[in-house]
């Protein structure tokens, strides 16, 4: 019996291979793009959502944070509403990263799915967000 975790696990290393190939000219890791990416779908958020979302370990994120900070990619303030909360915002340099990632995200998809007509693409999306979606409920809406 084939294992849908075998091929999700060979996707990702080829994914992985290809997005550390295009996001070396930017300096800049594949962690430090998935976090970028999660604030710009928020605007504004703290390191503690990144946490849940990214299921990430509060030292890991924070070395993140810092990097991010110092190459000018995030900015980070305290929150209005409550000063111990701290609120991480993109620079405009991390919104160019951003920007470009989804430019080689879309290159990346091209070049997989070539292959597959417009139905079969479709379909494939469909059942990809339906597990995300379980995925997700499973993990109460995280």
């Amino acid at each position: 019996m084939e294992s849908f975790a075998f091929y999700i696990s060979v996707l990702r290393k080829y994914f992985l291979e290809y997005c550390t190939e295009k996001l070396s000219e930017f300096d800049i890791t594949y962690g430090q793009l998935f976090v970028l990416i999660y604030i710009s779908k928020t605007t504004q958020c703290s390191p503690k959502e990144i946490i849940e979302y990214l299921k990430l370990d509060a030292g890991h994120l924070n070395r993140i944070l810092g990097k991010l900070i110092e190459k000018d990619f995030i900015e980070q303030r305290k929150s209005e509403e409550d000063k111990r909360v701290k609120i991480v915002t993109l620079t405009e340099n991390g919104k160019n990263i951003v920007d470009k990632s989804r430019q080689f995200f879309y290159e990346w998809d091209r070049e997989v799915l070539v292959e597959l007509d417009d139905t079969s693409h479709q379909e494939l999306m469909e059942l990809m967000k339906k597990i995300i979606f379980r995925l997700s409920e499973k993990n109460g809406g995280k």
